[in-house]
């Protein structure tokens, strides 16, 4: 059964990253065949985990709130923990972003910590985190007409080199966005399913497994997304991507998942996983300012990811946390 299980969560897993990556490319291609901004396309998608959005609102629709949060929270600490580690040991990089993009990275997860600490989530103060999250997404679009780069706009560039090469009409991708989109919700589905039985057999907590399994599985592409770009001397397009995913992941996400269905939270995502997310962010945003990425800093992060997935099965694995 347990076997059965993870084989649905994973077979779930693969299908779901697949498909969101094929539609957000074929969203662009669409967009851009329809005259909207490519400029304005990369800051929407820089940074926006939809597979992460769509697994988390298949969970919470499903019944595993504790699930739902812990992926996203857990692909925020996957982010840096392995994706921003890996890459400072193995392509060290300089950085160079905006201080005032970096302040916003820091107090991020404070936007959220006011509605976690009561222990529940309403869809009002979902509709709040989202406004917070679009008016940080607005933020960031009106530096970037000031001239700031720091988003992947060159990724629409290749999607206009492969529309003129292929001739494609905007149907065409239309068709694509509903196909994928289909897989999406599919592969959601097949990943909570399997998530369910993992749960029931193990005995493992679903926020723990929400906060380790979950955000690490879902997150393996950021390996690529943050290693690729510096490794090709693009490293604005890795930044780009970590300072979208986290605030992403602190505001955006959770306020989804709470207006799409109100939730509780466990008394250890405000104890221990809202502090990991908010010390393992500040240490992202002071390395950024100082500019430097590079061994001693993807070492650092490394060994905390390593600490906390320890303390998250010693102390938080368990049927008997407390919930508010």
């Amino acid at each position: 059964m347990v076997v059965l299980s993870a084989l649905l969560f994973f077979v779930g897993i693969a299908l779901l990253i697949y498909s969101v990556e094929e539609l957000i490319e074929n969203i662009t291609k669409t967009a851009i065949l329809t005259g909207v901004s490519a400029f304005l396309i990369a800051v929407l998608f820089t940074g926006m985990d939809f597979e992460n959005w769509a697994f988390g609102v298949t969970a919470i629709i499903e019944g595993l709130s504790g699930v739902a949060i812990g992926s996203a929270f857990g692909s925020a600490l996957f982010l840096v923990g392995v994706s921003v580690a890996l890459a400072g040991v193995l392509v060290p990089f300089k950085p160079d972003v905006p201080s005032e993009y970096l302040l916003l990275l820091a107090v991020s997860p404070l936007f959220a910590l006011p509605f976690l600490i009561d222990g529940s989530l309403s869809r009002l103060d979902g509709v709040v985190l989202l406004v917070i999250f679009g008016g940080i997404l607005g933020y960031l679009y009106w530096q970037e007409r000031r001239g700031q780069e720091t988003f992947r706009d060159e990724e629409t560039e290749e999607a206009r080199e492969e529309l003129r090469s292929n001739g494609h009409k905007s149907w065409y991708y239309l068709g694509l966005v509903g196909l994928f989109t289909l897989g999406m919700i599919v592969g959601s589905e097949l990943a909570v399913e399997g998530a369910r039985g993992i749960l029931s057999a193990a005995g493992v907590n679903g926020t723990v497994f929400g906060m380790t399994v979950v955000g690490l599985v879902l997150s393996l592409e950021e390996i690529l997304l943050v290693i690729e770009p510096v490794r090709a001397g693009r490293s604005s397009i890795a930044v780009g991507n970590i300072v979208g995913s986290l605030i992403f992941f602190t505001t955006g996400n959770i306020g989804l998942l709470a207006v799409v269905q109100p939730f509780t939270v466990d008394q250890s995502v405000v104890l221990f996983y809202w502090p990991a997310v908010f010390v393992i962010t500040l240490l992202t945003a002071v390395f950024l300012y100082r500019g430097r990425i590079q061994r001693p800093e993807g070492v650092l992060f490394g060994v905390l990811y390593l600490v906390y997935w320890i303390l998250s099965y010693v102390y938080f694995a368990g049927d008997s946390l407390i919930t508010w």
